[in-house]
């Protein structure tokens, strides 16, 4: 089984402040999985990242949200990322894909 692990800074990437809450940014990222990618497992984790703005070379510390997939198949992760980051106006979403013994018990 992989997992795919994505996590996604919550500044604008043009504002590089907050521009949604992050109960909307939830709600939209399982939009995007369940409604337009099929994904009806997954888990979301609020955290906190540092990231190096390519645009500005700014650093930025952004509140962000942690995706985790569980897939016995393969995802398109590609295109899970151009959905993100057109719908929260992202720069990049970090993506870490690994191979897991994972087990739903």
């Amino acid at each position: 089984m992989k997992k795919y692990i994505f996590t996604v800074g919550l500044f604008d990437k043009d504002t590089e402040k907050m521009e949604t809450t992050r109960e909307d940014a939830r709600d939209l990222l399982a939009y995007i999985l369940i409604d337009e990618h099929d994904i009806f497992a997954f888990s979301m984790f609020d955290c906190f990242g540092v990231y190096r703005m390519e645009s500005t070379g700014r650093i930025v510390r952004e509140p962000s949200i942690r995706v985790e997939v569980a897939s016995d198949e393969e995802i398109d992760a590609a295109s899970i990322i151009t959905c993100i980051k057109a719908a929260l106006n992202q720069e990049s979403v970090m993506l870490e894909v690994s191979e897991s013994n994972i087990t739903f018990i």
